[in-house]
Order: structure tokens, then sequence, then C-alpha cells
């Protein structure tokens, strides 16, 4: 019973939450967003950060927003429900056409266009015939073009030979259709700025100084230049003749970043906003104060905005993380800020976080989102969520704690329309910031959550309650334990009892298929594991808190239970031998970063077992069959030496246990099998035995980019992925996937 609970927990897991983790190739013919099929997004919605929530100039309830992951999200009702298009890479750019609101366009690696109002999309550049090859690379399966010489895309992507990661990145962003004229369409990839005259049958391209963070044109004093700004200059570009004059940005605001501006409906004036970090004066690779910079004459000449709110006299000064105007309306602006102090009566230092918006250009400000107010730690619930939130779920889960907001965006025609959205939620305002209503989640009548179609984080597995098929759990990154008691229409977070330091992120549980309302889940601060990014900085095991817990009410409340483990234990994975006692059971746990614990008493104590385990203890899955045979799955991890990370890595691994986990044998599954992430067999044939695994990873995600500098440089490590087949328990594996 037990082994098929986690079989179908994994095909949900990968099938019901089709969430940020999923890809669609982005191929050159239409694709559709499938809403003809029976499947439905089940969970309480959000759970991590959305960014670049974008407005129709039509219609405020028509926007899109993208996760932290690969998913867009569109919805035409306001944030009610949403329809989801991924592209590989993710999507970093979305805009509308304004003055034909079906046509609107999605920047991933490509140029993606829809003209039924995002029903169906077409890859529009690079052309087809330019592409020779379509490339997935690394553990990120980082996508590609490899175009011809002769492509404008050429120069712009990585091409053959080169390593596709996150630091060059051939993404189009800031995709801007012409109010004038809608065949006039502009983009950028990096510095370089492409535009059509032709609606996209035919692109040009000019190569600027910098990489480009924001494109501007309108229908009154720029209705013959496009403004291009960078982190360093603006760029006035002729429509007619396509000749370039930039103007660098005073010395004081450079690098600047999250540019944004527009025309102040009531004067028809421009005005545009800029940030800049003060690096000299950044915390420990963290935040930096922030100043503001206001430009009235097209980005030529700047201006420190030095309203007492925004620079406060507090040590140390405000950060802001991201501005945005409404574009025919701005005179409206708003500026998140994720760290901002106050001093208290007491003299102590109070932490906020936030929302500033300005109705004047700039002039004045006031809060119009303010939670915080305590130490400003993650984890530490001595804050306060803002006031005037009409949140779902989030505010009661994470409300007390640090929370970092993440984006805003802007109605074009209406500055009290905006969208903010911080680690866990995206919040709408009709009014200007008076109040702000959840857009990724609806509250029940009993207290209970339905997600609006924003789903934005990692499911580790779905699991079924055996004596109530009503009653559904999902094991989630990020946000813990979740349950349903009503088939899945509706969740209630359930992290009562367990300690603050463990609730990120559970990662598995067991239902007692014997006991009623009997359940064990394991836990960890840290989330993302096997990611090797977890484990690279040789201080990770300080923060590496979690362990176990029991629940004797189906889940609703929990209890430590790590005697012999300890409470700094991330583990990851949970096992019951079912031919133990009922009342005396056999528990197994992977604790990533110490091996293998087991429990002879029904999880009161714990004891070690990691006799003929090598080299990495990053213990990720453990697999039980029918007789108590055990499978682990051992994940890479950096060899740490004197508190430094260095290039060797101690690969993943597979090992069996007959013997209660008394001995392990290590498995021969192939020398480029290397990184396995995940085990299962066919209840009907134990001997039959399945094993997914990585593909190629990128050295630098593993020891880190400072490491890879100094030495050899990055590399792609090649390894075998995929999934590789046993038919005698584990002596000899087949490869099942062809190329």
């Amino acid at each position: 019973m037990n082994v098929q609970i986690k079989l179908i927990s994994i095909i949900f897991a990968l099938l019901l939450i089709v969430s940020c983790t999923n890809s669609t190739v982005d191929k050159s013919k239409e694709t559709k967003n499938d809403t003809t099929n029976n499947w439905t997004r089940i969970g309480p919605g959000g759970g991590g950060g959305t960014f670049i929530p974008t407005f129709s100039y039509k219609n405020e309830d028509d926007f899109f927003i993208r996760c932290d992951m690969t998913g867009a999200y569109h919805t035409t009702d306001g944030g009610k429900s949403y329809a989801q298009m991924n592209y590989p890479n993710g999507s970093h750019s979305f805009a509308y056409d304004p003055l034909n609101s079906n046509i609107s366009f999605i920047g991933s690696r490509a140029l993606n266009r829809s003209v039924d109002g995002g029903k169906t999309w077409e890859r529009i550049y690079p052309f087809k015939d330019e592409i020779v090859e379509e490339v997935f690379s690394g553990d990120h399966a980082d996508f590609n073009f490899i175009t011809t010489e002769k492509s404008l895309y050429s120069n712009t992507s990585n091409q053959k030979g080169a390593l596709a990661t996150h630091g060059n990145r051939s993404t189009v962003k800031n995709i801007k259709v012409d109010p004038n004229n809608s065949k006039m369409i502009y983009f950028n990839i990096n510095n370089n700025f492409f535009y059509t005259l032709d609606n996209g049958t035919s692109w040009n391209k000019l190569t600027l100084k910098n990489t480009i963070d924001f494109i501007y044109t309108n229908t009154t004093n720029a209705k013959e230049e496009v403004y291009v700004f960078t982190n360093s200059d603006v760029n006035i570009i002729d429509k007619k003749t396509w000749q370039v004059t930039s103007v660098n940005f005073p010395k004081q605001m450079l690098p600047a970043f999250s540019l944004s501006g527009g025309t102040i409906k009531e004067s028809g004036k421009t005005v545009f906003y800029g940030l800049h970090n003060d690096d000299t004066q950044r915390e420990h690779g963290g935040i930096a104060p922030t100043t503001l910079w206001i430009s009235h004459d097209h980005g030529k000449t700047w201006e420190q905005n030095k309203s007492a709110v925004i620079i406060n006299d507090q040590n140390p000064m405000p950060t802001y993380s991201m501005l945005a105007a409404a574009e025919n309306d701005a005179a409206n602006v708003y500026v998140v800020t994720s760290s901002y102090n106050e001093k208290k009566k007491d003299g102590k230092i109070a932490h906020w976080f936030g929302t500033f918006k300005s109705s004047d250009a700039g002039l004045t400000w006031e809060w119009v989102w303010k939670g915080g107010g305590g130490s400003g730690k993650y984890g530490i619930k001595d804050g306060k969520d803002a006031q005037n939130l009409k949140d779902a779920w989030v505010h009661k889960a994470f409300g007390g704690d640090y929370v970092r907001l993440m984006d805003v965006g802007v109605a074009p025609n209406d500055g009290n329309v905006a969208i903010v959205t911080d680690w866990y939620r995206s919040m709408k305002t009709m009014d200007g910031g008076k109040t702000w209503t959840a857009v990724y989640s609806t509250e029940q009548a009993d207290g209970s959550y339905i997600s609006n179609g924003l789903d934005v984080t990692t499911v580790y597995g779905v699991h079924f309650d055996p004596f109530d098929s009503t009653h559904i759990a999902i094991s989630y990154t990020d946000i813990g334990y979740h349950h349903s008691y009503n088939g899945g229409k509706s969740w209630s977070r359930s992290v009562e009892g367990i300690p603050i330091e463990w609730q990120n992120t559970c990662y598995w549980m067991v239902f007692d298929p014997k006991v009623k309302n009997k359940v064990w889940s394991v836990w960890s601060y840290l989330h993302d594991f096997p990611r090797g990014k977890m484990t690279r900085n040789p201080k990770w095991t300080n923060y590496g808190r979690g362990g176990v817990a029991v629940s004797l009410d189906g889940g609703k409340s929990w209890k430590p239970t790590v005697e012999g483990m300890g409470f700094d234990t991330p583990a990851t994975s949970i096992v019951l031998d079912l031919n133990s006692p009922v009342d005396n059971r056999t528990l197994y746990v992977a604790a990533y970063g110490k091996g293998v614990f087991k429990s002879v008493d029904d999880g009161k104590t714990w004891e070690l077992h990691n006799n003929g385990i090598e080299g990495s203890l990053a213990a990720f899955e453990l697999t039980i069959q029918p007789d108590g045979t055990l499978f682990l799955v051992t994940s890479p991890t950096p060899q740490h030496k004197n508190g430094k990370t260095g290039r060797p890595i101690f690969m993943g691994a597979v090992y069996r246990s007959i013997d209660g986990a008394k001995s392990w044998q290590k498995l021969n599954v192939g020398d480029k099998t290397l990184f396995p992430n995940g085990l299962a067999f066919d209840p009907k044939d134990p001997n039959r035995i399945y094993l997914g695994s990585w593909s190629d990873i990128t050295l630098s995600d593993m020891v880190g980019s400072a490491v890879t500098r100094v030495t050899e440089g990055n590399k792609l490590m090649d390894l075998d992925g995929g999934i590789i087949m046993s038919e005698d328990g584990g002596k000899t594996w087949t490869r099942i996937f062809d190329k």
C-alpha cells in the first residue's frame, strides 16, 4: 500500500501541480493554452515570488505576471483565474498593443505574440529559417537558439561551444509597441535594441554600450523619438533616421536600475524615475542604501529626490528594490522597500518593509503598504503585516515575519491601479494603495483557501490518507504542509507544533495505514534540495535546522520527535516499515548532510546507520519495498575542507540495504549516473526498479561562481540523465530513454 501511495504521489506531484517547474518547448508554430483537458490546478495558491505584473491599456482586469521559476500567467478577470504559459528559461517581459487589446507579447528566449487575447501564441523572432539548433544544457535545462551567422540574433546568444549559464542570458526584455503605429515594435536583448517597422516581418538592430533597462515612447513629446535607458545613460533614437544620441547620467546616479516613467496626465509633460544603490555601503553582499532620482527632460538631466520620507534620517539609509509609474498617468509612482528603519521610543530600531506612493511626481510620498516593525529577520515573528491588506492564507502564515517585497506594476492609464508582489503573494490595489486585495488565492467560508490559479512553488509530494479519501496532503517547499478535507477543492496550512526554524519546507510525509490519523513528516529550514546551490557554502550546516514530527490528529497538529537526531537535521525523506509492530513502528529518515537515521520505537528515538555509505552524506530519498529492502539515493555535495569550498565534489550514488540499514551496498548504476534523484519500483514486481537522474550539471552551481573564477573556470559536468531500469533488483541497469 505505501509503495502505491508513493508512486501515485510522484505522478500527482508532476502532473497535478502544473506550475513553474513545467516547460513548453519554444516552437515557432502556434501553441494553445489548453482549457479542454481534465486537469485542474490544486493547492492554496501563491507561495513564491512573482514579478513584472503588466496591465492591458484597455482593461485593468487583463494582466500578465510571472513567477520565479518559469511560469507565465494571464488573467482577464482581475486575478480570479489564470491561464498559464511556459517557455524555457521563463518569461521575462510582457507587453500589450495600446491600439489593439487582443494583441499581446511575451519575451522569453524569443519574442512571442498572441493576436487572440492570449489564447494562442506564435514565435515571431528569431525566424525559423535562421535557427540551426535549439539547445538545452546544464542542470537548469538552460535553453538557447543556435542561429546562422547572418541572423541579427546570433551575436546576442550563446553559440555552439559556449556554456549556457544564468550569467549569460539572451532574453527578450522591455517589449514596447509604439502607441502611434502598431507595426513598430521594440525590444532588447542585453544591450541590443531591436525594432521592426513592418509588424515583425523584418527586424533591425542597434547595439548600445550598456544593458538596456527601459524603453519608452508615447503619443506626445516622444512621438518622433524612442528613449532607451541603460544603467548609465539615455539613448535618444530618431524614428526617421534611427540615429542615436546618448546622454550620460550623473556620476552620483551610476549605476542606475529600475527606470520607469511616462506622461503626466494633467500637463502632458514627461517624468522619469530611477534608483541607484550605493555599493560602497552594501552590507556583506546583501542590501545597500538606495537613492531615488527624477528627470523632467526625458532623462537628459536628473535630480536626487530629497523628500524626507524617501531619504529618511536613520542609519542605514533605506533600501529600495523596485519602482514603477503609470505610463500615461506618471505623476503616480510606487517605490518598493525591503529595509526601512525607524527609531522607536525606546531607542531601538524598527525594520519596516512595504511600498511608498507619490501622486505628484515625487514631491510628496506616503506609505501605502507598511509591514514589519520588528527585527527584520526571516522566521522571527516580531513584526506585523500591513493593516490594509485583504489577504488570503499568507497573512496568517507569514504576516508577523520579515517578508521581502519583490516587484510592482502599474496600470498604464490609471495610477491608482497597481500590483505589488512579495515572497509569497500578489496583491492588487484599485484605490491608489488605500487597500490591497489578494489575487492569488480566495478564502472560503470555513477558513480554507482555493488557488486562483497562480501556483508558484515546488511540490515534493501529494499524499493520500488511507482512511479518508477526501483527505489529501501536499508537502511544499517554502510554505510547509497544506492539506484538504474535501478532495483537494480547498486547503489549509498546518504547522502547529512545528518549530519556526523548520517551517520553510515539508519534504515528505507518511500516513500509517493501520492507525487512523497517525502521520510522520520531515522538515527543513533549507529548501530546494537537492540543488547544488544549497550546499556550496561551507557554512550551510550552520543553517541546517530540521527533523521529524509526528501527528496523531491527521496533520492538524504536530510534535517534534528528534531524540538522537537533534533539531539541526534537515530531513528530506521518511519511510515506514509495514512489517514492524503497529504500536512500535520502524521508520527510516534521510537526513541531508548526515545520512540515514533509523527508529525502532515509533519514532521516539533515532540512531544513525551509515555503514557502507561513502563520500556524500546528502541522503535525499529513501524507498522501502514490502519485504523491508531499502534503497537510498544520495546527492552530489562539495568536499568542504577547513571551511572553504574547492572544486572536488562527492558525487551522488544509490545504495541498497537488506538488513534494516545495518549495512549499505553501493549499486553500480553506471559511470555517468552520478546525480540520482528519485527511485521507484513496480509494486507487482519489486525487482523492476526505475531510477531518475539529472543530466549535465554546471560546476558553478555546485561550488559557486567565485570558486570557478579562480580555478579552471566553469564547465558542464558530463552526466547521463533520464531514467534507467533494473529488472534484477538493481544488479544491472538499462537506459530506457533514447537520446
